[in-house]
């Protein structure tokens, strides 16, 4: 048996496959996720665009097995355009969520980079007030991904975690801004939280 010849006619079959597969999975992933909170609309605004305050209900860190850290930003203030949630693991940075609009005292939009193929997500959070104390909140996200990198990440079901762990962070939000005040481990932290938030780290200063 001629192995090179096999394995170069396994890597074409392979080839083969990816493509077709590229070719019937979506480029672009866009969805929108709404959840109603017993919260006013200013208070969940803050909530959410405060990086300190989202370390404290977003499931990421904890789905995905890292810490986070704040870094204020260009501007040096927590909660403004330019600030980050810092994702780490093993003390080094792997990723970031970084706030690139605020509206209107109702909507952050924020950017996400972070390891794998080369994609460009983005989330939207629009507060909407129904009333004094309570709100919608909607969370718009997009992703782009070129082919072949759009066929590995839907039937890897990477997709589907990522929706399902943007309905956790609706959750953990909620349950942050209502009381008791609970935190993505469903702790109650109180208000202002009390307790320590496992996930943060302090930001790793460059060259350590």
């Amino acid at each position: 048996m001629n192995i090179p010849l096999l394995i170069v006619s396994l890597l074409v079959v392979l080839l083969g496959v990816v493509g077709t597969l590229s070719s019937l999975a979506p480029v672009r992933m866009a969805y929108t996720e709404t959840i109603e909170i017993d919260a006013s609309a200013n208070q969940l605004y803050d909530d959410i665009r405060l990086q300190e305050r989202l370390m404290r209900w977003s499931a990421w860190p904890k789905e995905t097995g890292s810490q986070c850290a704040v870094d204020p930003g260009p501007k040096g203030a927590d909660g403004r355009e330019g600030a980050r949630t810092v994702f780490i693991m093993n003390g080094k940075p792997v990723g970031h969520q970084r706030i690139e609009r605020l509206a209107d005292g109702r909507t952050i939009t924020m950017s996400l980079e972070g390891p794998g193929p080369p994609h460009r997500p983005s989330m939207t959070f629009e507060v909407e007030p129904l009333d004094a104390g309570r709100s919608r909140v909607h969370l718009r996200f997009v992703n782009e991904l070129p082919r072949p990198f759009n066929a590995i990440w839907r039937f890897a079901g990477l997709s589907a975690w990522t929706r399902k762990t943007h309905r956790k962070d609706l959750e953990g939000l909620k349950a942050f801004a209502e009381p008791p005040h609970r935190d993505a481990d469903g702790r109650v932290v109180g208000r202002t939280p009390s307790a320590p938030n496992p996930y943060e780290v302090p930001l790793p200063q460059p060259g350590t």
